[in-house]
C-alpha cells in the first residue's frame, strides 16, 4: 500500500512513518520547503517538498496514493488560542483545500486524520472519556480540530471519502523538539537533563494521558488498513499521571531534584483528561506496549544526543 504522510519529518510523522514502512508500505513524506532536512529518513520512498494543500505537485511525485496521513499542522492550544484567525486559516481552511483536490480522484484514498483527545472534549463530564462523550472545547485549537472532523465526516457522507480518525493523548517520545512549546514530558525532560528550572502551570496537580509516540505510529498503521464500523478512536495509554508525578519520575530517573517555577493555571486546561482505549482494542487489535517509564528512559538517552 502506498502511503502518502502530509508532515512525514515532524515528530509524529518520523513515528508513523517507521511504523507504517514495517508493515511493509511504501512511505512518502510531504513536507514543507522550509522544513530543514537534517537527517535522512530510512523508512521513506521518497519526500515532496511542498506545502501539504499543494496536491497536484505531491501527487505527480508521489503517484495515487492508497493512504492520506494528514499530520500537517501550524499551531498547538496556546499560539491557536492566541490567534485563532491564523489557526483556521492555517489549518481548517487548509484542510478544506486538500478535501476539494481528494475530491477530484477518481479513487479515492483513505485519510487518516490527526485530532485532538484532550482539546475536543473539553472539560470531563466523567473519565476514562469514551468516544462519545459531548466535544465542548475549550479553547481555539480544539474547535479546529472538531470542525476539520465534522467537515471529513460530511465528505466521507457525501462524497464516498475513507475517514478514520485518531484522537491522541499526549504524545511523547523521540524527536519532539524539547526547546518548543508543546509537549510538556519532553520539555521537562530536557530542562531537567540540563538542571534548569521548569515551568509548571498552576500547582502541578493537572492529570493527563501520556503516550509513548512509538504507540502513536502503531496506532496509525493499525487504522490504516482497518475494516470496521467505527471512524473516530481514542488513542492513549488510558492511564492518568499528574504534572507533578512527572517531575517525580524525572528525579527518580536523573537523579537530582528538579527546580519548579509555578505560574497561574490557564483556563484552557481542563483539571483531569483520560482517555478510554476500549475501542481502539476492539477494532483495531491495538493497545500501548511502551510503559510511561520504559518511554521515558528512551526519550532522555535521546535527549543526551541532541
Amino acid at each position: 500500500m502506498r502511503c502518502v504522510i502530509l508532515g512525514g519529518r515532524g515528530f509524529l510523522g518520523r513515528h508513523v512513518g517507521r511504523a507504517l514502512s514495517s508493515e511493509g508500505h511504501e512511505v512518502w513524506s510531504v513536507d514543507r520547503e522550509s522544513e530543514s532536512i537534517t537527517d535522512p529518513l530510512p523508512w521513506v520512498h521518497g519526500e515532496v517538498r511542498c506545502a501539504y494543500v499543494d496536491i497536484g505537485r505531491w501527487l505527480e511525485k508521489t503517484g495515487h496514493p492508497d493512504c492520506v496521513v494528514h499530520l500537517a499542522s501550524s499551531t498547538v492550544p496556546s499560539t491557536a488560542s492566541e490567534s485563532p484567525i491564523c489557526d483556521v486559516n492555517s489549518n481548517l481552511i487548509g484542510t478544506l483545500h486538500l478535501l476539494d483536490g481528494l475530491r477530484d480522484l477518481s479513487v479515492k484514498p483513505r485519510v487518516l486524520f490527526a485530532s485532538s483527545g484532550g482539546a475536543v472534549y473539553g472539560r470531563p463530564q466523567a473519565t476514562p472519556i469514551v468516544e462519545t462523550h459531548p466535544t465542548v472545547p475549550l479553547g481555539a485549537y480544539g474547535v479546529t480540530k472538531l470542525a476539520t472532523e465534522h467537515y471529513f465526516r460530511v465528505e466521507e457522507a457525501l462524497n464516498g471519502l475513507p475517514v478514520r480518525i485518531l484522537r491522541l493523548s499526549n504524545p511523547y517520545g523521540e524527536w519532539q523538539q524539547p526547546r518548543g512549546i508543546q509537549g510538556v514530558v519532553s520539555a521537562f525532560a530536557f530542562k531537567a537533563l540540563h538542571r534548569q528550572p521548569v515551568d509548571v502551570w498552576g500547582d502541578g496537580s493537572v492529570i493527563r494521558d501520556f503516550l509513548y509516540a512509538e504507540d502513536v505510529g502503531r496506532a496509525f498503521a493499525a487504522a490504516a488498513t482497518h475494516e470496521g464500523g467505527a471512524r473516530v478512536f481514542n488513542i492513549g495509554s488510558g492511564e492518568g499521571i499528574s504534572v507533578n508525578e512527572v517531575l517525580e519520575a524525572l528525579e527518580r530517573v536523573l537523579g537530582h531534584e528538579i527546580k519548579r517555577d509555578n505560574l497561574p493555571g490557564r483556563p484552557f486546561d481542563p483539571p483531569v483528561n483520560i482517555l478510554d482505549i476500549s475501542l481502539a482494542g476492539k477494532e483495531l487489535s491495538w493497545k500501548p506496549e511502551v510503559s510511561f517509564d520504559d518511554g521515558l528512559h528512551r526519550l532522555i538517552n535521546w535527549l543526551r544526543t541532541v
